[in-house]
């Protein structure tokens, strides 16, 4: 149990009021509607509300305290610890909350494959321990003060998802959560409008792993990846699919339904995700798992039957067809590995491609590269949408099957035309494409 007294400690403002040190704080939240008994509150300004108008809503909940701009005007004489930044206290008072419990703090990172692989460790370790894991992909400057927040008293180890788009990011939300254990998935081509290219996405990923190294913590290498795999300092552990990597499957193949059949450690084993691509982050929550002590058993167990949902690689009927939704996030990267993913399994015969957002100056050389890559993968048919996929579509020369909608709704009433014919469809784009209200 955490004392309020015990987290105002680590508080650069100072000033409170009404605010009673001896209570015990139970966690916290942005969300007024989601605050119970002993939480504190933080009252964020957003574009379409304000947090302070909730401040005497939690209040009568048995918020422990809010966290308010100095500007607040407390006539309710409510508990209210001032902050000239209520985000950077909510990261200060969760890097507290951080050093008072005594849960191991798993790290991960990476361009794509993030919040799979935490989804497929946090079911691996659940077997044996207590634990939290990050909400959905809520891995920001928010998200990631909200998951350690919601460690207890009993929590064993806490799965943290760590993200960026800008430079800095990684390096603070490490400092913040303080990893015992490190992962980055891979350096891909994401958030290029920041970073550049795929060494800035390297120089701004490998600070967990900088971290890592001074606090003697446990790090998790993937040795397939052209960057990671030359980093040999600290405590290290290898993952991969080559036979140097101290963590690895074997006789990688895939089953009639397109699932990935494979060995681990003497057991056999099948994903009950379609294609290869997930196998990677398979084995690197494998890696961390066997560290932990779980064993080659539990391991295969889980992943033979665990889902993916939340529009990552999530299976849906629709009409008479089935549609894979793969519309959580798209960079370069994680698209052409998605194409040549879904065209070896040979089972959907049309692709949806949405744009790829935040690429900055290489949007226009990348959009017109997954066209590229797609067209000649052999689909039946492939639809184009977004302002970015129209710029590289409207600048080459691509077979007629490939064709490009600028209305939504001709492009709805094409997909619901293919998907009443039983053909299976392919969905990929960036989150703010919105591409699953195709199957509204």
């Amino acid at each position: 149990m955490v004392r309020l007294s015990e987290l105002i400690q680590a508080c650069t403002t100072g000033r409170t009021e009404n605010a009673d040190g001896n209570v015990f704080v139970t966690g916290g939240n942005t969300d007024s509607r989601l605050i119970v008994e002993g939480n504190i509150y933080f009252a964020l300004k957003g574009n379409n509300s304000d947090g302070h108008d909730y401040i005497p809503q939690v209040c009568s909940k048995g918020a422990s305290v809010c966290v308010a701009d100095l500007s607040y005007v407390n006539t309710g004489k409510y508990p209210v610890i001032y902050s000239d930044d209520v985000e950077r206290t909510l990261g200060e008072l969760a890097a507290q909350w951080r050093k008072l419990h005594n849960a191991k703090i798993i790290g991960i990172t990476g361009t794509n494959g993030k919040t799979t692989t935490k989804e497929i460790l946090g079911r691996m370790l659940s077997l044996k321990y207590r634990i939290i894991s990050t909400y959905k992909n809520y891995n920001n400057h928010i998200g990631v003060p909200l998951t350690l927040l919601s460690i207890k008293d009993d929590t064993e180890y806490a799965i943290v998802e760590l993200g960026t788009n800008h430079f800095g990011e990684i390096e603070y939300l490490s400092r913040m959560s303080d990893p015992d254990m490190g992962l980055i998935t891979n350096i891909g081509e994401g958030h290029l409008e920041q970073f550049g290219d795929r060494n800035g996405v390297y120089s701004e990923k490998i600070k967990l792993f900088e971290l890592m190294e001074k606090k003697c913590g446990k790090i998790f290498v993937n040795r397939d990846d052209d960057l990671l795999k030359e980093w040999s300092g600290g405590n290290t552990v290898s993952y991969g699919l080559n036979g140097s990597a101290e963590y690895t499957f074997t006789g990688i193949g895939t089953g009639e339904d397109g699932c990935a059949v494979f060995e681990y450690r003497g057991c056999e084993a099948r994903m009950n995700i379609p294609g290869l691509l997930n196998v990677r982050n398979a084995i690197a929550a494998a890696a961390v798992a066997g560290e932990l002590g779980i064993t080659p058993q539990e391991i295969t167990s889980v992943l033979s039957t665990i889902t993916l949902s939340d529009k990552r690689y999530e299976k849906v009927g629709y009409k008479n067809s089935k549609v894979l939704l793969d519309c959580y996030n798209a960079n370069p990267t994680s698209t052409e590995n998605f194409l040549k993913d879904i065209s070896f399994i040979k089972d959907y015969d049309t692709v949806v491609l949405g744009d790829m957002l935040e690429l900055g100056a290489t949007s226009e050389r990348s959009h017109s590269m997954i066209i590229d890559t797609v067209s000649g993968l052999g689909f039946g048919e492939v639809l184009l949408t977004g302002e970015e996929m129209r710029k590289a579509f409207e600048k080459g020369h691509y077979p007629l099957n490939i064709r490009y909608f600028g209305d939504f709704t001709e492009l709805k009433k094409r997909f619901d035309e293919i998907a009443s014919e039983g053909r299976n469809i392919a969905v990929k784009g960036s989150r703010g494409m919105k591409l699953e209200k195709l199957l509204d």
